[in-house]
């Protein structure tokens, strides 16, 4: 059974195909972050913060961190975003870091508007943060926390053939069934 979602969250994805001659102008960038801004936060903390990638030198820096992997891909991204936080500035109920999923809310917002205005937003979890942290200039005690890809759709012919796969294949998810449980497990 298929249950019908709003179209924004049905269409949403993190494809790789970026146009890197495409600049994304920084009053687009401006809304991706005031989506992020209003993202709840657990007692309004709204620890993240963002820093914006996209001159050339700045990129070529942040590209360094990059996983080779995302390196593939990224490093056509004309615009990089991370959002950090300070673990120190963090709430705690029960042990729980409640910056990360604080973050994770604001980057959804983030991913959201940027499906909304057409772009790739694309989040990643392959960086080294020592090496991000400092060409990016974070500060102790700031944690990169994610780091997002964006730009404009590219053409799927400059990915190499492996992720041409991974962008033209179907999204696959778990059957509601198997993730839910009701009135306990």
């Amino acid at each position: 059974m298929t249950l019908e979602i709003h179209p924004l969250l049905a269409q949403r994805r993190s494809p790789r195909a970026i146009d890197p001659d495409r600049p994304v102008p920084r009053e687009v960038t401006q809304r991706l972050l005031e989506a992020a801004r209003w993202a709840p936060s657990s007692g309004n903390s709204q620890p993240w913060r963002f820093v914006v990638v996209d001159a050339p030198d700045a990129l070529a820096r942040a590209r360094e961190a990059l996983h080779p992997g995302n390196q593939r891909w990224a490093n056509r991204a004309p615009l990089l975003l991370l959002i950090c936080a300070n673990p120190q500035d963090d709430g705690d109920i029960n042990g729980q870091p409640l910056y990360l999923f604080d973050c994770g809310l604001a980057a959804e917002n983030l991913l959201l508007q940027g499906t909304a205005e057409g772009l790739v937003v694309h989040p990643m979890a392959g960086w080294d943060e020592n090496i991000m942290r400092t060409a990016m200039g974070v500060p102790d005690p700031y944690r990169v926390v994610v780091v997002i890809a964006v730009g404009y759709p590219g053409r799927l012919e400059d990915l190499p053939e492996d992720l041409q796969k991974r962008e033209t294949a179907p999204r696959a998810r778990k059957p509601l069934s198997e993730l839910t449980h009701y009135n306990g497990w």
